[in-house]
C-alpha cells in the first residue's frame, strides 16, 4: 500500500469516527433512520441499536452502512456508545468504543461481547478489520499494565513509532485483545495511532477532567484520536 493511499484510509477513519461521534451524542433527528430494540444487559438496562442514514457527501459511495449501539437505563443513554461503519468497496466493517469518561478496558471488552449478537444481526463478522478505542489513559487498567511494561523495557525513554507498535504486539494489551478476538476467528495484525507520546501524571487533569489519580501509573500514553487495531483472520 502506498504512503497516499494510507494517508487516505486513516483520513478517513478519522473523519468516521468524528462524523459517528457527532451523530452518537446528538439528539434524535429525522437522519436517524431507525431506532431498535435490542439486548438486555441486566432488568434495569437494555441495548439499543440505531442504523444512521448516509447523507454526507464523504459517506456516500465510501460506506455502506453506519450503526449505532446505545446502553439504556430507562430514558437515560450512558456514558458508552459503538459505533460501526461498514465499507462499499467489499462489505469491511469498523468497530468504533466512543466514551467521554474513563472506563476499565476489561469493561469495554464485556460490553462489545455483550453486543456481539445484536451486531451479527447486520453484519458478517467475518467481515470486521478495524478495532478503535480511546487513547490509553481513559483506561486506568491498561495504563497500569501498560506503562509497567513499557518502563521494564525502555525507561522512560521516547521511541519510535515502529518500535511502540512492536512492543504494544507483545504487550498484555495484544494478548487481552487476542483473547477477545479468538472465538471470532480473528486476531490482531497492528496497531496503528497518531502522535504517540509519554504524559507524566502531573499533566493527566489536561486530557482528563474531575478525574481522582490516586491509582494512575506516574507516566502513561498519548495518542492523538486513539488506537486503532487491524485485525486479520488466524
Amino acid at each position: 500500500m502506498t504512503k497516499n493511499k494510507v494517508a487516505m484510509r486513516k483520513t478517513a477513519i478519522i473523519l468516521s469516527i468524528l462524523a459517528l461521534v457527532v451523530s452518537g451524542c446528538g439528539q434524535a433527528t429525522k437522519k436517524q433512520a431507525e431506532i431498535t430494540s435490542g439486548t438486555t444487559d441486566n432488568q434495569d438496562t437494555i441495548v439499543v441499536k440505531q442504523r444512521n442514514i448516509l447523507d454526507k457527501s464523504y459517506q456516500i459511495g465510501f460506506y455502506s452502512k453506519l450503526y449505532s449501539y446505545y446502553w439504556l437505563v430507562g430514558k437515560d443513554t450512558l456514558d458508552f456508545i459503538l459505533n460501526i461503519t461498514e465499507y462499499e468497496k467489499d462489505a469491511t466493517f469498523s468497530l468504533h468504543v466512543y466514551h467521554k469518561k474513563p472506563i476499565l478496558f476489561t469493561t469495554v471488552l464485556e460490553k462489545v461481547h455483550e453486543c456481539l449478537p445484536l451486531i451479527e444481526e447486520d453484519f458478517n463478522m467475518s467481515k470486521l478489520t478495524f478495532l478503535h478505542f480511546r487513547e490509553p489513559i481513559f483506561y486506568l487498567d491498561l495504563a497500569k499494565k501498560l506503562s509497567s511494561e513499557y518502563e521494564q523495557e525502555f525507561g522512560r525513554k521516547s521511541i519510535s513509532y515502529d518500535r511502540f507498535n512492536q512492543f504494544l504486539l507483545q504487550s498484555s494489551l495484544n494478548s487481552q485483545l487476542n483473547d477477545f478476538l479468538n472465538p471470532l476467528n480473528k486476531k490482531v495484525k497492528r496497531y496503528e495511532f497518531e502522535k504517540f507520546f509519554l504524559i507524566n501524571k502531573e499533566y493527566y487533569a489536561s486530557y482528563l477532567q474531575n478525574v481522582d489519580f490516586t491509582e494512575y501509573p506516574e507516566f502513561t500514553f498519548n495518542v492523538h484520536t486513539g488506537i486503532s487495531v487491524s485485525l486479520e483472520n488466524k
